[in-house]
């Protein structure tokens, strides 16, 4: 049996308890060591006393793996792939771009073809085409995904070989279909701006003809609208907005500024002469005057036979109808 760590610190303490008390009683030094020696001995033959056996402790045995089955293989259905098949759309101008992944199954065992795969394909690709010939090129996105539902759903064809279905469903416009559609589309956009900018100006010059500048009296008005209170400035501006007036609804200017019209007022002294004038040939027509003979001509002949202007009333107006 091994000595551990704790009877070797046991052991070290008696013989030092032993050592002390020797030194205490007053015992010699050779007697001391005696007993620590027989002391030890007697320690060491207890110590080699064999120890009960202990029972045995199994040890646990290592759990065993299990592992799992492996899955089942299934074999899918057999699949062909299609790409970049232009298919109709409901502008004569496009064609869209199909690629699916045709998948089928066949109906009948034993059938006689050589080829079923096309056959299913062939089925597929009428199921798209008469899809496709109603769809609009400007919704690509919502088309593919109309189109892989519908064409999900297997369906036999026409002599019942296969049943035929499609995944991994892709439609799209080509590039350069695409980029005439944008172009397209940007020159309808800037007609439609253009045509409600030209509907705007019309509407603007029908209301300035039709009923601001419809008169003279109109357009005066419609500028003391726009500045009130500027009454000076729009006496000053009656010309002009009469002009306006007369251009807008294609009449002739009769441009009449204020010193024409104070010309064109006759004096007192023209209207007392023309006042006396109709007076005297009022007179000789009541009369009956006969001419002189020698020829010679009155001042009444002469005034006769003169033509006197006549005034008509002073009327201002801006232009003439």
């Amino acid at each position: 049996m091994k000595l551990d760590r704790n009877s070797l610190l046991t052991a070290a303490a008696i013989v030092l308890v032993l050592y002390l008390v020797s030194l205490v009683i007053g015992l010699p030094g050779w007697s001391a060591v005696v007993l620590t020696v027989v002391l030890l001995v007697l320690l060491a033959v207890v110590w080699k006393q064999p120890d009960e056996p202990r029972p045995a402790v199994p040890k646990p045995a290592p759990p065993s793996v299990v592992l799992p089955d492996p899955d089942p293989v299934f074999s899918g259905p057999p699949s062909r792939t299609v790409s970049d098949v232009r298919l109709p759309s409901a502008s004569p101008d496009f064609q869209f771009s199909f690629s699916a992944v045709v998948q089928w199954s066949t109906v009948l065992s034993g059938s006689r073809h050589a080829d079923l795969g096309a056959v299913a394909v062939d089925a597929l690709l009428d199921r798209a085409r008469s899809l496709t010939a109603r769809q609009q090129v400007t919704e690509e996105s919502l088309n593919q995904h109309r189109l892989a539902a519908l064409l999900g759903e297997p369906a036999l064809d026409e002599k019942g070989l296969v049943r035929s279905w499609a995944t991994e469903v892709r439609l799209r416009l080509p590039d350069a279909d695409h980029k005439h559609l944008l172009h397209l589309a940007a020159l309808h956009r800037r007609e439609q701006t253009t045509l409600l900018e030209r509907r705007m100006e019309q509407d603007k010059r029908a209301y300035l003809k039709d009923d601001v500048f419809a008169t003279p009296g109109s357009a005066a008005v419609w500028w003391l609208v726009n500045h009130p209170g500027d009454v000076e400035a729009a006496l000053g501006l009656l010309d002009t907005l009469a002009e306006l007036s007369a251009a807008a609804n294609d009449l002739p200017i009769r441009r009449t500024s204020a010193e024409e019209i104070e010309r064109q007022r006759p004096t007192r002294a023209e209207l007392a002469f023309s006042a006396a004038v109709d007076d005297l040939t009022d007179l000789d027509a009541s009369e009956g005057a006969e001419p002189e003979q020698n020829g010679a001509k009155s001042p009444t002949d002469e005034s006769h036979q003169r033509p006197v202007p006549r005034h008509a009333p002073y009327r201002e107006q801006f232009y003439s109808e």
